[in-house]
């Protein structure tokens, strides 16, 4: 990496979105906690967003379905409708309250829907019937079976998608347009079209899932096609620099690190293409994952080899991106100081998703955790160094305000031990002690971490 310093924590222009304040972003972030059967967000996603808000700090919603035919995973939200949007615009008021910024993410998941969701309230006659793909390629696992799938109705196979047509496609391209609209009546600051992590638009890229021989498939340039056309169609609804998207390279031809068996014979070529297709468009950014998760290890931070892996798609694409890259996927404190560079051979800014979810403060956490480790290094009196929540993976998705808004922040944690007073209003629902501490410098070390047990002990 290079020896120019660190960005994290100095403002960057994010397009005519608006300027930040520091580069520590909020990763979309799935849920499942959209209410029932309406598909919108709940008092206490209001709640969630409004805790991580910053001056400055720029939030990207959970994945947003953008009609009743994307619905893949239960109460998940949508912005098709009106009760949709008047829900998500109380989502936007809150973070604006707060000094913050906010953009949709624009969710088609294609084939990964099950056609039992067909089945739901929102789902009414037969413009929208899941699931549907470039082709009629079945999700299947690496012994050649059908996956599974959770529906309202149980575990399922995957089923075969129905081929999207032509005109089909121009049909989507209107629902991307509608959501678009709705996404700006809604008070967000721009939207982000999801591209990436196995759904409709990376099916398309890749040609282990899109088989077609018309004009949306073989090539590079024709598999990208639809990429292009969702881009343009939301680009103009939003002003320039008002809309992002988001790429999931992966790392192997043929399996490797992939999304939902989403292959391709030269991901280097498909994804290269993709890339300098997009600087043809006035994005205010390209969020990138590296293809680093681990899931087994994932309910272990200090365990989990994804946080030492290299940043390959950093290597590979941030050269072809004239704007501005993000980077997430198995970013550790310490890494995302290190990736954050503003000379061209770094990430712009870090997105973070588990770490975000168990600490809602999480840009001060990490500001003072590496203002403290620089005066430590310098050998200077400091303070203890600010700890992280530990997160829970079992309440990743689960319904309730467990996992979801009580995991507490530095200042109202503080305000617990010192007086042991009740939650104010404004952090409704935040449980000081509730959950384990952790070192930020423990991350992905293969250490066990330390909990803070004499803090523990004042509550």
């Amino acid at each position: 990496m290079s020896s120019s310093p660190s960005k994290l924590f100095t403002p960057l222009q994010l397009g005519s979105i608006g300027a930040l304040q520091h580069r520590v972003v909020l990763a979309p972030l799935t849920r499942n906690r959209a209410t029932e059967p309406e598909l919108a967000p709940s008092d206490t996603a209001v709640q969630y967003y409004r805790q991580r808000a910053s001056p400055g700090g720029l939030l990207i919603t959970e994945a947003v379905h953008i009609s009743p035919e994307s619905l893949a995973y239960p109460s998940t939200p949508g912005i098709w409708s009106t009760t949709q949007v008047e829900a998500w615009r109380r989502v936007t008021q809150a973070v604006h309250e707060r000094g913050g910024l906010i953009v949709c993410q624009l969710w088609h998941t294609g084939r990964v829907a099950h056609p039992d969701f067909a089945k739901h309230p929102s789902n009414v006659g037969e413009r929208h019937r899941p699931g549907v793909s470039a082709s009629q390629v079945q999700i299947v696992s690496r012994s050649g079976k059908p996956g599974k799938t959770l529906t309202y109705d149980g575990i399922r196979d995957f089923a075969v998608p129905r081929e999207l047509s032509v005109e089909d496609l121009q049909r989507l391209i209107d629902d991307y347009t509608l959501a678009a609209q709705n996404a700006k009546a809604a008070g967000f600051d721009g939207v982000e079209v999801h591209a990436a992590h196995g759904y409709l638009i990376d099916q398309f890229l890749n040609n282990g899932v899109n088989c077609r021989t018309d004009q949306y498939g073989g090539s590079c340039e024709n598999r990208c096609r639809l990429l292009r056309q969702v881009v343009e169609a939301v680009s103009g609804v939003w002003a320039d620099g008002k809309v992002g998207v988001r790429l999931s390279p992966h790392d192997a031809p043929n399996g490797g690190n992939t999304f939902y068996g989403c292959t391709d014979s030269n991901p280097d070529a498909i994804y290269s293409h993709a890339v300098q297709a997009l600087n043809e468009y006035p994005l205010a950014y390209l969020l990138v994952t590296e293809p680093r998760w681990v899931g087994k290890h994932d309910a272990n931070p200090e365990k989990d080899p994804g946080f030492q892996m290299p940043l390959i798609n950093l290597q590979k694409y941030r050269s072809l991106f004239h704007g501005v890259m993000i980077g997430a996927g198995g970013f550790t404190p310490a890494s995302s100081y290190e990736a954050c560079m503003e000379d061209r051979q770094g990430y712009d800014a870090i997105a973070f998703g588990r770490w975000f979810i168990s600490n809602p403060d999480l840009p001060a956490r990490l500001k003072a955790w590496h203002q403290s480790k620089s005066s430590r290094d310098r050998q200077e009196p400091t303070r203890d160094p600010p700890w992280l929540n530990r997160y829970d993976r079992n309440t990743f998705y689960a319904s309730g305000a467990e996992g979801y808004i009580d995991y507490p922040s530095m200042e109202y944690e503080g305000a617990a031990l010192s007086s042991n007073a009740t939650t104010s209003i404004e952090h409704e629902g935040m449980i000081a002690g509730k959950y384990q501490l952790m070192d930020p410098s423990k991350v992905g070390t293969s250490l066990t971490a330390t909990e803070n047990t004499e803090a523990r002990s004042k509550l």
